[in-house]
């Protein structure tokens, strides 16, 4: 009787241990499903090519000698601080285990129509593939749901990738500025005009003053125009605002950088920044499309608004006097 007893003790002691270790078993479980961790070890460094796939569209872009470009549209540039967002909110931001459950993937806006990213190396091997989930709690929320493609796993991402994904077309994430970003040019202090015999400006550049007793704390700089006539000196805010103008000037589409038949008898402006570069800005004929310029920097052909074109050559009053409120440079880049 007495063995018995301590048979049955035992079996009573090995199952109390067996359910202790099996609830520590699950609590670890929960503890290692609900850690943060990241989606992937590949470092942004790795990225070269980055495929994007929405709505039944596809968009390719790849990073040559540090800089990203969209090839399927005339090589145009596309903004580092985008692709950054996006890398960043892949490859860097945690993320936490919420279900693995395909009955949950609607709930978490996860299905055949949703948003794809992958993200490839120089060879085109494969480093990370996700689909992408609604975000959390809400559209405009800072954090959102992803999968991994070929994964079970549904995870809450710190982050909402997506955000890099701006809708306009004929891509997202373009650079629609004429001296690209990605130039990484200082503000301008000098503009030459060069190829128009009737406009009188020769070029406009910003000079230091002439130092004055007393002292002032910091230098000050002024705005010269020069002409056949001498220098004149210009209103600082206009010709301020002139040159903002130039280096935000945004096209309205590219074109095939091969044409030469648009620039026969081109304009030109040389446009020069604080540190000495300079740009060559080739401005060409007008059809429907606008007006057409070439940045020989980088050999892109765009086409710009006639209102935004009717703004490169300014006329002297627009360098001389008070701007309107608001100025034709801003009404021209709505």
């Amino acid at each position: 009787m007495i063995r018995l007893l301590c048979t049955l003790g035992a079996l009573l002691a090995l199952l109390v241990l067996g359910e202790s270790a099996l609830r520590e078993h699950q609590r670890a479980v929960r503890r290692t499903a609900g850690a943060l961790r990241l989606l992937t070890p590949e470092l942004a460094s790795a990225v070269a090519q980055i495929e994007v796939r929405a709505a039944g569209r596809r968009w390719h872009y790849v990073r040559r000698e540090g800089t990203w470009h969209f090839p399927a549209y005339h090589r145009a540039f596309v903004l580092n601080r985008r692709v950054e967002h996006l890398l960043q909110s892949l490859l860097a931001t945690p993320a936490t285990f919420v279900s693995a459950e395909p009955g949950d993937l609607a709930r978490y806006g996860l299905g055949p129509g949703s948003v794809r990213i992958h993200l490839l190396d120089q060879q085109g091997r494969p480093l990370l593939e996700v689909r992408q989930g609604r975000g959390a709690p809400g559209r405009r929320a800072g954090e959102s749901y992803i999968q991994r493609v070929g994964a079970d796993s549904i995870f809450h991402l710190h982050a909402y990738p997506v955000h890099a994904l701006d809708t306009a077309p004929p891509a997202p994430m373009l650079d629609r500025r004429v001296l690209p970003q990605a130039l990484q040019r200082k503000g301008l202090r000098r503009v030459a005009f060069a190829g128009d015999p009737a406009y009188p400006v020769q070029s406009l550049s910003r000079q230091l003053k002439p130092m004055t007793e007393p002292v002032p704390m910091m230098p000050t700089y002024e705005w010269v125009a020069l002409s056949a006539a001498g220098a004149e000196t210009c209103l600082s805010a206009s010709a301020e605002a002139y040159a903002d103008f130039l280096k935000r000037l945004t096209w309205s589409a590219l074109h095939d950088p091969g044409r030469t038949d648009a620039f026969a008898a081109a304009r030109y402006l040389y446009l020069e920044d604080e540190e000495g570069a300079i740009d060559t800005l080739a401005i060409g004929a007008a059809d429907d499309r606008g007006r057409y310029l070439r940045l020989h920097t980088t050999g892109h052909v765009f086409s710009i608004t006639p209102a935004r074109a009717a703004l490169l050559f300014p006329t002297r009053s627009a360098l001389r006097d008070t701007l309107p409120q608001p100025s034709p440079y801003h009404q021209a880049e709505r």
